[in-house]
């Protein structure tokens, strides 16, 4: 199954951007992949973040399978480009 990651901070509006995107496409499309929110102000959004390797906010990644198949990092993704990963 898919994952949508996004690692962002809440005093970030591009990170707030990035999420709300995200919530809109499930509900609209409503793609079948879970959506994980990771703040990267806290030990566990820092853990996960360095786990993945995310070096800015926001970043957006798409797993499947627990491989990485898609990332954007200092900006929310578009839906031309992030809905053919999950649809």
């Amino acid at each position: 199954m898919k994952e949508v990651y996004v690692f962002g901070k809440p005093t970030c509006s591009i990170c707030k951007d990035a999420r709300n995107k995200i919530e809109y496409f499930k509900t609209k499309i409503g793609f079948h992949a879970e959506v994980k929110y990771f703040d990267m102000e806290t030990v566990d959004g820092l853990t996960e973040g360095a786990y993945h390797e995310v070096s800015d906010v926001p970043t957006v990644i798409i797993v499947d399978e627990k491989e990485e198949i898609a990332r954007w990092v200092k900006k929310p993704p578009v839906s031309e480009e992030f809905l053919p990963y999950l649809t």
